[in-house]
């Protein structure tokens, strides 16, 4: 399943260095889903599954996943899943049973070849679900830089013109005003904005359905 070769000077931007990582989406998931997403990463990807180095798996222990996602007392150990991509690495979390969450590290993606190999990991994962997948700025879901549905014939990536257009249409907190004003606020304010980090730092982490997506 190769991805469609695509100009990379209008892809690029979406991998420049800026501190944050890339997250990957699947927005209204199902166990169903996350079993089958398991299946699919244990047969067909190179992976460790844990917490420390000495206790890896190289297999997703699905019924442990199932117990995290049941787990209310906050005392079980989180573990993750860290998948190798030709060397581009890949983390999944298992924070939310609607939401299934990958995340990597842009400064990986430096060249066209790096690219493609996203592409047809996000395409195994749609095509798997039969379901939307997006990749997003970090804690970004409503705003997909990249949005692939394979059932529906959708390949769809954001040339940077694009996504100011719709930062522009849209009230999403990361517009370009309130990215200038946060920036601001640290320089001149750093208490203010240390407090508002900790708000958000101690705010319950919630899935956001694809309907809030700003497309």
């Amino acid at each position: 399943m190769n991805a469609t070769l695509r100009n990379w000077n209008n892809i690029e931007w979406i991998f420049k260095k800026d501190g944050a990582l890339r997250d990957i989406y699947v927005q209204n998931a199902t166990i169903s889903d996350w079993k089958k997403v398991v299946g699919l990463l244990n047969s067909e990807y190179k992976l460790t599954f844990g917490i420390y180095e000495e206790n890896l798996t190289d297999k997703i222990d699905f019924e442990f996943v199932k117990t995290m996602f049941a787990d209310e007392t906050g005392e079980l150990e989180t573990k993750s899943a860290t998948i190798d991509l030709s060397g581009i690495i890949v983390k999944c979390y298992f924070f939310l049973e609607e939401q299934i969450e990958f995340d990597i590290n842009p400064t990986e993606i430096k060249t066209e070849l790096e690219f493609i190999e996203i592409i047809n990991f996000m395409k195994s994962i749609s095509s798997k679900l039969e379901k939307q997948i997006t990749l997003c700025g970090e804690n970004q879901p409503e705003f997909p830089l990249i949005k692939i549905d394979t059932k529906n014939g959708i390949e769809k990536v954001l040339t940077e013109k694009e996504a100011e257009n719709l930062w522009k249409k849209s009230d999403q907190n990361f517009s370009g005003f309130t990215k200038l004003k946060s920036k601001i606020i640290m320089k001149y304010f750093p208490k203010i904005f240390e407090k508002k980090i900790m708000e958000s730092a101690n705010r319950e982490y919630k899935s956001t359905p694809k309907e809030k997506n700003v497309w």
